[in-house]
């Protein structure tokens, strides 16, 4: 009997190379969501998505064998959820959004390497003047704590180019950061990042070298590297 892996917001171009893997025979691939939905709304529902995965998975005729995310938000932490609910090995819901919140993420690594982590600052972008909540010299960066590919991500010189970025970021962190409050509530935050909510920043320094990223998979404890890439990093 074949098993079913289901991929949210899965490209026809990834099932073809999916079907060229060893074994594909043993699996059928199935989508959950489509990009349009689940990647590339103006505005969405943490919680609604959700609950429009669990319908699909809940009214399909067979067994849920495997749920994958080859995406960042909101997919990456709708997974974890959802494995739960089917006992499905997953990694932890905290532990992925441990990574997702780049101001738990820091604080975390501070407590592993501290000797390769560069400072930073939680900064409320809405308080009445978030630059005295900045403890960094010039030059930094600011971001928010929940966003990707550089989105509302600014290098800032001075107080002028400062809260420029705060303009743009108070008009626009709302559309993941409130959506990933929705998230953040599926599990019990310490006091530190319940004040660091979806749509607070992070500001921190700009560091240099050698940025590089193993590729690998972790099951059960066991981590194994297929590969690392490597570029460098301008200063």
């Amino acid at each position: 009997m074949k098993r079913n892996i289901f991929i949210i917001a899965l490209e026809e171009q990834q099932r073809k190379e999916l079907e060229t893997l060893r074994h594909s025979k043993d699996f059928e691939v199935h989508g959950l969501l489509d990009v349009a939905t689940a990647v590339e709304s103006d505005h969405f529902s943490f919680n609604e998505l959700l609950s429009d995965v669990r319908k699909e998975l809940i009214n399909f005729n067979g067994s849920v064998d495997a749920i994958l995310a080859q995406w960042d938000f909101p997919t990456s932490v709708m997974v974890p959820i959802l494995c739960k609910e089917y006992n499905i090995p997953s990694p932890s819901v905290e532990s992925v959004l441990k990574c997702e919140h780049k101001y738990w993420s820091r604080l975390e690594q501070v407590e592993v390497v501290p000797e390769v982590v560069p400072k930073f600052c939680g900064v409320d972008p809405f308080s009445e003047n978030p630059l005295e909540q900045v403890t960094l010299e010039y030059p930094f960066w600011i971001k928010p704590v929940k966003a990707f590919s550089s989105h509302l991500g600014f290098k800032i010189e001075d107080a002028s180019q400062f809260y420029d970025a705060i303009e743009e970021i108070r008009s626009g962190i709302r559309k993941l950061g409130d959506p990933f409050n929705e998230a953040l509530q599926y599990v019990d935050l310490p006091p530190e990042i319940a004040k660091m909510d979806g749509n607070s920043c992070i500001a921190e320094e700009i560091v240099s070298g050698v940025q590089a990223a193993p590729e690998g998979t972790v099951f059960r404890g066991e981590f194994n590297v297929h590969g690392i890439i490597s570029q460098p990093v301008a200063s």
